[in-house]
């Protein structure tokens, strides 16, 4: 669970600051390769995963209870770590609108 936080933390400062004429998807799947991380059908399941990280926080969701659900419902393949990583990479390119979230998180930590 630490190793959890830690890394959704970590994740989340790096992708925290808004990206000026950023391909969002682009930058959000970039910093998932980066990671080491692949979709088992490509890109498209990236992308999936990361808008459903912005509709679970849309529905009201913490980054930390998302990151959990990546990590229950992906594939064994995944470590916790990464799981808090696609929640950050998805906040920083696909719903920047969530980075208080995740930056005021971090300050308590």
């Amino acid at each position: 669970m630490k190793k959890l936080v830690a890394a959704l933390m970590g994740a989340a400062a790096l992708f925290a600051a808004p990206m000026a004429n950023a391909d969002d998807v682009g930058f959000y799947l970039d910093k998932l390769h980066q990671r080491g991380i692949y979709g088992s059908d490509g890109d498209r399941s990236l992308l999936r995963a990361g808008l459903e990280v912005c509709n679970q926080l849309d529905n009201g969701k913490t980054p930390m209870q998302v990151a959990m659900m990546v990590y229950a419902y992906t594939d064994e393949s995944i470590e916790s770590g990464d799981a808090g990583y696609i929640v950050g990479a998805a906040i920083g390119g696909l719903c920047p609108e969530y980075s208080s979230l995740v930056s005021g998180s971090a300050r308590v930590i």
